[in-house]
């Protein structure tokens, strides 16, 4: 039997307590009182430095069972981040959360979302998958059984996917295939942590007819006008008040193109009357980025009546009716949209509720440099842009009318 080093064996000190050190420099575990026959603590050295916690017991052997297991997973972690050394899937998404620039730069939405996808794809392929011996059936095996469901999340009952559409199945593997480029690019040492993406090239299911509605003008006005009257008929200062701040919201979100979760998140002080700009802020913006952007004249004349019917002037513009100190719940914003075109007898939109006005929005405006539309409705970039940007009849009549098309006919008649 190999003989216990020093190092790895307990040591008492003077004061009657009791120190373990498990492991080697890189991946040492610490295991120490604080007082005599008190509890234990274990410490180890991250990244971030150091971490120390109590262990929640004073049995020396239950300590050590603790120390030794998380030792042992360090050992494995580290293996892990080497070159060359085996990468899991699991691994490679605890990285990904916490290292990726680009990840860390999103949206606390955004990242919850990637998290939920994140959990999705351990549970059907593992945690402890190989990355590198993913390949495009493995692919299409996982896009078959999201759309199905069934995938189980946790041994709880019931606690398995539902059917979804590809949409949402790109999603996933949009993801996925960015954790596998992102890991082919970094470099430990000049040497890349994994060789290359095993996916690279392999195209993502889409969806043939995706839903993506566009809220037209009349569903707009008379959405608008059904507010007002719900107002105008309510029955109390709170419910007058709820419905000034929905159409309110819905003003914004028909003249600014803006995220829902933009909106709601605006305060009093965003809107720079003096200037004519609103203030997005970074926080509550998808991709991080703050905008100041410039609206007409006649949007501000708007702006100063909401402000005279909700009378404030400093604060969250769409403050809670329990909560005055938080924004309004989403939910409470897509509850009182779906009340309100209801009530103006509107049939429901499949596939969106408040992005239909932003799709709008973006569709009306074809005509003007992508570059400035972009950065109006807080698009990062044109590619994104475009695919909120949908075909509509007068654009398809413009084209069809072109003049060299209607040449080309007449020609053929001669």
């Amino acid at each position: 039997m190999a003989r216990q080093s020093a190092r790895d064996a307990w040591r008492q000190r003077k004061d009657g307590t009791w120190t373990l050190s498990i492991g080697r420099r890189g991946d040492r575990v610490r295991l120490f009182q604080k007082r005599r026959d008190g509890p234990f603590y274990r410490e180890v050295w991250t990244p971030d430095g150091r971490d120390r916690r109590s262990l929640g017991t004073a049995d020396r052997k239950e300590a050590e069972q603790h120390g030794r297991k998380l030792q042992a997973q360090l050992v494995l972690g580290l293996e892990q981040r080497r070159p060359g050394g085996k990468v899991t899937l699991g691994v490679l998404w605890e990285r990904y959360r916490t290292e990726n620039p680009a990840f860390l730069d999103n949206s606390p939405t955004s990242k919850k979302d990637a998290k939920l996808r994140a959990k999705v794809l351990m549970a059907f392929f593992g945690a402890d998958r190989e990355v590198r011996t993913l390949t495009a059936e493995d692919q299409a095996a996982y896009a078959a059984a999201r759309r199905a469901g069934g995938i189980r999340l946790s041994d709880k009952e019931g606690d398995v996917t539902k059917p979804v559409r590809a949409r949402t199945v790109d999603a996933d593997l949009f993801l996925l295939q960015s954790m596998l480029s992102w890991a082919s690019r970094l470099r430990i040492g000049g040497m890349r942590w994994i060789e290359s993406n095993p996916l690279q090239g392999v195209r993502r299911p889409r969806e043939a007819d995706p839903r993506r509605p566009v809220a037209t003008w009349e569903r707009y006005t008379a959405t608008r006008a059904a507010m007002q009257k719900l107002a105008a008929e309510a029955k109390s200062e709170v419910e007058r008040v709820r419905w000034v701040k929905m159409e309110l919201a819905l003003v914004l979100a028909q003249a600014t193109g803006r995220r829902l979760g933009s909106i709601r998140n605006l305060r009093c002080e965003d809107l720079d009357f003096a200037n004519g700009e609103i203030h997005w802020r970074a926080e509550h913006d998808k991709k991080r980025k703050s905008w100041d952007i410039p609206y007409p004249p006649d949007f501000w004349d708007e702006m100063r009546q909401f402000r005279r019917k909700l009378g404030v002037v400093g604060g969250w513009l769409f403050p809670g009716e329990r909560m005055p100190d938080q924004p309004m719940d989403r939910h409470l914003f897509d509850k009182w949209l779906t009340v309100a075109e209801k009530a103006a007898g509107l049939p429901k939109l499949h596939g969106g509720l408040w992005h239909p006005y932003r799709r709008a929005w973006a569709t009306a405006r074809k005509d003007l440099p992508l570059k400035d539309v972009a950065a109006a409705g807080g698009w990062k970039d044109v590619e994104t842009l475009l695919m909120y940007q949908q075909p509509d009849k007068e654009t398809l009549m413009r084209v069809t009318s072109h003049e060299r098309q209607v040449q080309a006919i007449v020609a053929g008649r001669g």
